[in-house]
């Protein structure tokens, strides 16, 4: 990952940075993060995450899974409100 360490680390004050084209493992849901679906989602996300990597290890090309970002969108028509468990 040190090679793509300027996708994941900031500076001080904005930048452009040039990213390049790649694949990558998503879920996609509605509701909050905290709930139950989403969480079983993401434990999907990261078994074939690492499946894939051992597979990749075995044949030499090992890689490091790296952190899980998101992207959450509000309707501004309807409040949000996460419910305490």
């Amino acid at each position: 990952m040190k090679e793509y360490k300027s996708y994941y680390t900031a500076k001080t004050s904005p930048e452009i940075v040039e990213i390049e084209e790649g694949k990558f493992l998503t879920i996609e849901g509605k509701d909050a993060p905290a709930g139950d679906e989403f969480q079983a989602k993401v434990g999907a996300l990261y078994s074939l995450a690492y499946g894939i990597k051992m597979l990749m290890k075995k044949e030499g090309k090992d890689f490091s899974v790296t952190k899980l970002e998101g992207l959450w969108w509000v309707d501004s028509n309807k409040p949000y409100t996460e419910v305490p468990r």
